[in-house]
């Protein structure tokens, strides 16, 4: 009797092959499902920095039109991140509405600067703009106006583009560089990544992914990363400080005070792991002709967790942000004493 045709033959594996793969993706997607459903119950609290920050740039950011700028915030975006509200006014800013014209006899400082300036993770009473508007405005007469201009993973480079493009409208007397030793990263650009852009899970794994390899393959800690950005060769430090010496020459053409405040990390305090790169920032102020001040002297002798906004976030609190405004208070009048 004559065997079937081939194709006969061949049927059945070909039908277990499709079965096969019908079921790994089938798997793979209940896994992708459980892992998502996981992750929103455990990391969902408003406590894991990674997916806070994720969503914080999903819900009130977009990419900017202004050259060099990078991101910015949408205008009238509001959301609670951190566990902490965030409003972002007409003008994108994380502060009240001000008018493009300042009042009368007033004195308006703005503020340019990255998550630290923006005051991420602490109420609005514990951001350092805020804390400083308010002590300068204690003792009554003139009006002082601080205008909190900070965005989250902006660096010096993107910050001088909004205020060379933008901010300069609102005719500050005095522009506040609030420095991080993060700001000599390059600009970020925007990744198209479908599970990124769309699932806490893949996040989440992002960050774990990291840890990982920092720990047992020889990523660069955290550190070595900041210490790493203030070589001659690196083009983000080239970068900002081209951005530093543009200010300056817009702010001294248009009778602009600027001054440069520098920031500590608050991981570590003394000894101070980043304090070569403090130092090289200062020689670029001094170059420029600019004030600075270090607030390390501010929070000396502080454990450094009693500032942190978080058990897991080294962002300034309150407490770290009240240091902060009243040194920098002291630094304006003394360097402007003709605005106080």
């Amino acid at each position: 009797m004559p065997r079937p045709p081939f194709a006969i033959v061949h049927r059945k594996p070909v039908k277990n092959l499709f079965s096969g793969l019908l079921l790994a993706v089938l798997s793979l997607l209940l896994f992708a499902v459980a892992a998502e459903v996981y992750v929103r119950a455990t990391q969902g609290d408003g406590e894991n920095f990674d997916i806070e920050m994720w969503r914080y740039a999903g819900d009130l950011k977009r990419v900017s039109d202004i050259p060099g700028m990078g991101h910015e915030h949408v205008p009238g975006r509001s959301g609670v991140y951190m566990g902490v509200p965030v409003a972002i006014n007409a003008h994108g800013w994380r502060d009240k509405d001000y008018p493009l014209v300042k009042p009368e006899d007033a004195v308006r400082i703005m503020m340019l600067g990255d998550s630290v300036t923006f005051g991420w993770g602490a109420p609005p009473e514990g951001v350092t703009a805020n804390l400083l508007e308010d002590m300068l405005n204690q003792g009554g007469g003139r009006l002082y106006e601080v205008l909190n201009t900070g965005i989250g993973n902006t660096n010096t480079a993107m910050q001088s583009a909004y205020f060379l493009n933008e901010g300069y409208r609102f005719k500050p007397d005095i522009v506040v560089l609030n420095y991080f030793v993060n700001d000599a990263e390059p600009t970020p650009a925007r990744k198209e990544n479908v599970f990124v852009e769309h699932f806490y899970s893949a996040v989440f794994l992002a960050g774990r992914l990291d840890v990982f390899m920092r720990t047992y393959f020889g990523r660069g800690d955290w550190r070595s990363y900041y210490q790493d950005l203030y070589h001659d060769d690196q083009p983000g430090w080239q970068t900002a400080k081209e951005a530093l010496r543009q200010l300056a020459a817009f702010c001294r053409t248009e009778g602009i005070r600027l001054m440069v405040v520098n920031y500590p990390e608050l991981h570590e305090l003394s000894p101070y792991p980043f304090q070569a790169a403090s130092d090289l920032v200062a020689v670029e102020a001094e170059a420029n002709g600019l004030p600075f001040v270090d607030l390390l002297p501010a929070v000396a002798g502080e454990e450094p967790r009693s500032l942190w906004v978080t058990a897991t976030d080294a962002h300034p609190n309150g407490k770290a942000a009240a240091r902060f405004a009243a040194r920098i208070k002291q630094a304006l009048a003394e360097s402007f004493p003709q605005a106080f």
